[in-house]
């Protein structure tokens, strides 16, 4: 008789850890499926928000900073994407001011900004993204 009442104790004890261990797992399970579903609409919110505060129309709005500057003090301004590289020859002190200031007003990064003196003049070099 020993030895079933072993067995049953034995086989009660694994029953209860199979049980035991069936209801953490399927804990486990529903909190990583509720972070999952809070991880997947904080990508959605911040996709949204992007898109919101996306820079719209930055191509044009540079073009009117740069509108100010005569075509001969302009060897390089390229447009690529969502950069640009602006080069300036020959300004004086008070358009390098008023181009910075400007461009530093529009939601864009430097990603190089040089400013070389000349004498008098000053040679802007930079390269901007957004």
């Amino acid at each position: 008789m020993s030895k079933n009442i072993m067995l049953i104790a034995f086989s009660l004890l694994l029953l209860a850890g199979a049980v035991a261990f069936d209801y953490i797992q399927k804990k486990e399970f529903t909190q990583n499926l509720q972070r999952i579903k809070e991880d997947n609409f904080e990508v959605k919110k911040v996709a949204s928000l992007q898109q919101l505060w996306k820079a719209k129309g930055m191509k044009s709005k540079i073009q009117r900073v740069l509108a100010n500057i005569r075509a001969n003090k302009k060897e390089r301004v390229e447009f690529k994407r969502n950069k640009v590289d602006i080069k300036l020859n020959n300004l004086s002190d008070k358009e390098l001011n008023r181009v910075l200031t400007k461009l530093s007003m529009l939601p864009i990064q430097f990603k190089k900004l040089q400013i070389r003196r000349n004498g008098q003049d000053f040679i802007l070099e930079c390269v901007c993204v957004w």
